[in-house]
């Protein structure tokens, strides 16, 4: 049963003449009738009864009338939800994993809100993966830290940010105003092994010969934060974190920082990945200082 079948049959039936139907259908009268000849044959049954004066509807004929037109209007349906999700424009942003910060909800939420019919499609991962998704166009730009060194035509800096000693509000250095990496020397510590300046971050601690006690390893932030939360542990993280329960502490001798940004293909010439770099190039979403 095809599709023209169909539109054919309810033409005949509407115009009650085979002729009448293939001039309103734009087709030979033969082709038509043979197409509706099939039909029956297809259906076993015969749908129109045919007479020199008016082709009419058998009783058969009479029951598919009702189902041709609920098979049309379904096939409409279709073909316009299918046509609206084409045209609705959308935008698949990579975002950090350690990026699930205030500054960067706050960009989001208040890009949703100034582009509601931009639908925004996020997918979490780490740099390597995210470098992936974004080279075989698994998405269309990336949230993410970037590499100071690089500079190019296809990213954007947004803001910088240092890291902190992150503590539950009960840890004995809670109510110290900053710390030293010294400091945490034996302290129970967690290793977050997708931190982007880990390297870094170690040999800082060998220079300070500092060496905290590694009580847990992970690559989810959210176990970074439960123990911490739980006074398990302690943690470096960007000082945009906000936890309830727990206290940021800036780090003295622990200068490391990362740019935050939007970064996307070369050449990239969409129109959402436009928008939004440009609305998150401007200063009004955010809370921080800018760039200096």
């Amino acid at each position: 049963m095809e599709i023209r079948q169909i539109r054919y049959f309810l033409a005949v039936q509407e115009t009650g003449s085979f002729t009448k139907a293939a001039e309103k259908m734009f087709v030979t009268q033969p082709a038509l009738s043979a197409a509706v000849k099939t039909l029956e044959e297809e259906l076993g049954v015969e749908l129109l009864r045919r007479s020199h004066k008016r082709v009419t509807l058998t009783p058969s004929g009479v029951r598919f009338r009702d189902r041709a037109f609920a098979i049309l209007a379904e096939c409409s349906a279709a073909r316009k939800e299918l046509m609206d999700e084409k045209d609705r424009r959308q935008i698949r942003i990579g975002v950090l994993d350690t990026l699930n910060t205030p500054p960067v909800n706050q960009l989001l939420h208040e890009f949703h809100t100034t582009y509601p019919d931009i639908q925004v499609h996020l997918h979490s991962g780490s740099k390597d993966e995210l470098a992936n998704k974004l080279g075989q166009n698994k998405v269309d730009m990336l949230l993410t830290s970037l590499l100071d060194e690089l500079q190019g035509d296809n990213q954007i800096p947004l803001y910088q940010e240092r890291f902190h000693l992150l503590v539950s509000t009960q840890h004995e250095l809670a109510n110290r105003n900053s710390v030293r990496l010294a400091d945490l020397h034996g302290l129970p510590f967690v290793l977050r092994k997708n931190c982007e300046v880990l390297n870094e971050g170690k040999r800082m601690f060998l220079t300070e010969q500092a060496q905290p006690h590694i009580t847990c390893r992970t690559d989810n932030d959210s176990w970074s934060l439960t123990m911490v939360r739980n006074n398990l542990a302690a943690a470096i993280m960007a000082e945009t974190i906000s936890e309830p329960g727990t206290v940021s502490i800036p780090i003295v001798d622990f200068g490391l920082v990362r740019t935050v940004g939007c970064l996307w293909r070369d050449h990239c010439d969409q129109e959402t990945v436009s928008i939004f770099t440009a609305f998150a190039a401007q200063d009004s979403w955010r809370g921080l200082s800018q760039l200096g």
